[in-house]
């Protein structure tokens, strides 16, 4: 049992946990219509190491933002056609790959298909937009907290010449 408890990261899982009950107080605070994307993105890219963390925010960011802006323009030709279904979901892997963020694709499918198939009464671009905007928020609850709490010091050496 002790084993156990020692092989825990307690600073990381306290971090995470801390993340998202911000951005849940806040997304209530602010009345986000689906303010659970917000801590769902949270929990998703706080990691061990803050430079960890950045790599999967920025993955985050840009792959949400890809997703959302090629979801929201395929949703005027969209009408429940499997191949364009499918063909977004090729599109938003491949532009990120294109950029050199192969960690963003996986978002960008997951932002489109959000886009497209959860059922809304708003507009696609509203949907698309409070997307964007939630996850935008996640990622900087995230980033504060993860660059605020625990922070490792680093030793400077001193050397005499």
């Amino acid at each position: 049992m002790a084993e156990m408890v020692d092989a825990v990261n307690w600073r990381h899982e306290l971090k995470t946990a801390i993340a998202a009950g911000i951005c849940l107080a806040l997304a209530r605070v602010f009345g986000f219509s689906q303010g659970y994307w917000a801590c769902v993105t949270a929990v998703v890219v706080m990691q061990s190491e803050r430079a960890a963390t950045l790599t999967a925010s920025r993955d985050r960011l840009v792959g949400t933002a890809v997703g959302a802006l090629v979801g929201w323009g395929a949703a005027e030709v969209w009408h429940g056609h499997l191949i364009v279904y499918a063909a977004v979901v090729l599109v938003c892997m491949v532009i990120p790959e294109l950029m050199g963020l192969k960690g963003a694709g996986r978002m960008a499918g997951v932002a489109a298909t959000i886009v497209l198939l959860v059922p809304s009464a708003a507009s696609h671009w509203r949907v698309a937009l409070d997307r964007f905007l939630e996850v935008s928020f996640g990622i900087i609850v995230a980033l504060v907290v993860s660059q605020v709490l625990w922070r490792e010091s680093v030793k400077v050496e001193s050397g005499t010449a």
